[in-house]
């Protein structure tokens, strides 16, 4: 079964652009596939962070999206080794070190993450064994959201988009014309992106989302 292990952020931002089962279809996979962390409905209610970049109602979307993911059991793999030198490091908060340190049980898996400071200090790290394991495993905001593009359709991202909170910087410059936006020069601004976090995260990125899909 291939899984994919997704930050906070991705739910939240895709919960803002109104588009997270756009993206859950995009990669031909169902809800039961998706592992997210066990504190997530409680840290999108409780975080004042979130509430003050996020409208309530995105973060009602957010929670609702927790309600049909499945979650990580946290209780067996905060014991472990890596996670406790993952969570140690700067850079990486105890979210993505529980993400990555669940797939060590998990053949088939990718991980959905936000997240580019957690990306950079692993790919900086010497963790070896875990950047081996993430070899191409990564995907990043950007690239979901043009995989959303190609398979649901540029018009309706950007219509999406158009009334979406600014909760990230490199997607809100992407769409910044709102319902303007021509559709080259938002994949512009995200495949420059990708390639800017590509350089600094090594072989963490996944070439391309529509590898994924051709796994399944």
């Amino acid at each position: 079964m291939l899984l994919y292990f997704t930050d906070n952020d991705v739910i939240l931002k895709l919960a803002a652009y109104q588009i997270f089962w756009e993206m859950v279809a995009s990669l031909n996979t169902k809800d039961e596939n998706i592992r997210i962390l066990p504190t997530a409905a409680k840290v999108f209610s409780a975080s004042r962070k979130i509430s003050k970049q996020f409208k309530p109602i995105s973060i009602e979307r957010a929670k609702q999206i927790t309600d049909r993911c499945k979650t990580i059991d946290d209780y067996a793999i905060c014991s472990t080794p890596e996670y406790q030198m993952l969570a140690s490091t700067d850079g990486i908060d105890v979210g993505e070190a529980l993400l990555v340190a669940a797939t060590q049980t998990e053949e088939d898996f990718y991980l959905l993450t936000s997240d580019k400071r957690f990306l950079t200090s692993l790919a900086l790290s010497s963790f070896n064994d875990v950047k081996q394991r993430l070899y191409k495993k990564a995907i990043c905001l950007e690239q979901l959201i043009i995989h959303v593009i190609d398979h649901a359709g540029f018009d309706l991202v950007c219509r999406r988009m158009a009334s979406a909170d600014a909760c990230d910087q490199v997607i809100s410059e992407a769409f910044q014309l709102g319902k303007q936006t021509k559709h080259q020069d938002a994949v512009k601004v995200l495949n420059q992106a990708i390639q800017d976090l590509r350089a600094k995260t090594g072989d963490l990125l996944i070439d391309s989302v529509l590898v994924a899909q051709t796994k399944l």
